[in-house]
């Protein structure tokens, strides 16, 4: 069946290609794959089995697996949840998380077989909150993944959010994030990496919506083979928000030359005393940079990693699992050709 998928807050001229993606999916609904967390001491939580999951992408579906977790203090622990498709390869999927306290979560999906994920992650602020939440797309090179974000700031808080999507055939992904209280920030990174016909896309919308606030957005992606890559990205100043800044970049490395990458960077702005800024670039990787490496007698396949890691470390740095961060570094290692 044929669906029309994450559709940008704001239309372009359909020449661009980039509005929406179409997909066809046949998708068989099964039992829900279970999950597991690092710790649960000094966390409420609550697991139900939902009806009705929806999310901004916008694919439906019927019953899905709902976590609902609420911090009982600052924890200076980070909670990790493992998502597994063991049993079987599907998996529909809400958690929201009630930031009341300071919490650092790291949310990781695996699987060894084609799997199919619809996942949306909830998370809402009290005041004077600092967290950092990393996402981490481990699937089979052969699986689906639907992913959706979205965060609502309260004052004085800081929300970081990391998305590492590295594998699957299909990926879309979105992400939404309202700074409604004076004084909130938002900051989302993301890297990526696409091989042989893997296709992405990406809808990453940013309201700031009181004074004060500040967004920013960052994208580090390689592209190779016949990958195809389509990046939205918009940061939008609604009135009266006055004093607030916003900022999006994105770096693509293209290493074949039948990879493509889209990208339509946006800036709405209804205020005039605002500071927002957007760069994006897409080409093959610096010659001079590669040359350089390959006289100190590095190969160039080898050469390569190494300037793509380079570009990648400011977001792998932001994962507070060592053996998780490791874990990503080799899976880089295997997939950049």
């Amino acid at each position: 069946m044929k669906y029309i998928l994450n559709e940008t807050p704001l239309k372009t001229t359909n020449n661009f290609r980039i509005n929406n993606i179409t997909v066809d999916l046949d998708i068989k609904e099964t039992e829900f794959n279970e999950y597991n967390l690092s710790f649960k001491n000094d966390l409420d939580i609550n697991t139900e089995i939902k009806t009705g999951f929806d999310s901004k992408i916008g694919l439906k579906t019927d019953k899905y697996l709902y976590l609902d977790i609420t911090p009982k203090k600052d924890i200076k622990d980070v909670l990790i949840i493992n998502y597994e498709f063991n049993n079987n390869s599907y998996l529909a999927s809400n958690i929201n998380i009630n930031l009341e306290h300071d919490l650092n979560t790291i949310i990781v999906f695996r699987s060894k077989t084609e799997s199919f994920l619809n996942f949306k992650l909830s998370v809402n602020s009290k005041e004077n909150i600092n967290s950092n939440i990393t996402l981490v797309n481990l699937t089979s090179d052969s699986s689906t993944n639907l992913v959706a974000i979205e965060n609502s700031v309260n004052t004085n808080s800081n929300i970081i959010t990391n998305y590492v999507d590295i594998k699957g055939k299909l990926r879309i992904s979105n992400y939404y994030s309202d700074l409604y209280k004076e004084k909130s920030s938002s900051s989302f990174n993301t890297i990526y990496i696409g091989n042989n016909d893997e296709r992405l896309d990406m809808n990453y919308y940013v309201k700031n919506n009181n004074k004060r606030t500040i967004s920013n957005m960052l994208f580090q992606g390689a592209l190779t083979d016949n990958s195809y890559k389509s990046l939205k990205g918009t940061i939008d100043f609604v009135e009266h928000v006055s004093k607030s800044k916003g900022e999006e970049n994105e770096n693509c490395i293209l290493l074949s030359d039948t990879c493509k990458s889209r990208s339509l960077p946006m800036l709405l702005c209804h205020e005039e005393d605002v500071v927002g800024s957007h760069g994006m670039s897409s080409g093959k990787i610096d010659s001079e940079k590669l040359f350089y490496l390959m006289s100190k007698g590095i190969s160039e396949e080898e050469a390569k990693r190494l300037i793509i890691k380079a570009n990648f470390k400011i977001v792998l740095d932001n994962i507070l699992d060592s053996s998780i961060k490791n874990e990503i570094e080799e899976i880089i290692n295997e997939r950049i050709k």
